[in-house]
């Protein structure tokens, strides 16, 4: 399987980095607003160590995720209920 970029990120110390697959940014750079792509825990886990734990993803995980999705032009929320991550556009406003 390929992985995509080592994605640096302000958050982290230079050392640290992490690995999204670049399939991932591709899908990233082509959602379309109203379209969201939902990330489980584990893949999460995986992408933004230390993950998610307990339904909590915050620190340095929560970081690199906010970080990952600004780079896609994206946000980023964590649904602790549900046990996943959520990437979405905005609605661009009408002229």
């Amino acid at each position: 399987m390929a992985f995509g970029r080592n994605f640096p990120s302000k958050a982290m110390s230079e050392h640290e980095k992490f690995v999204v697959p670049h399939e991932i940014d591709e899908i990233l750079d082509r959602l379309p607003p109203q379209v969201t792509l939902h990330v489980t825990d584990h893949i999460l886990s995986l992408w933004f160590p230390p993950g998610p734990s307990n339904g909590v993803m915050q620190g340095r995980a929560l970081a690199r995720a906010l970080s990952y999705a600004k780079s896609c032009a994206c946000s980023f929320a964590y649904h602790g209920d549900v046990g996943e991550g959520v990437f979405s556009k905005a609605i661009l406003p009408e002229d």
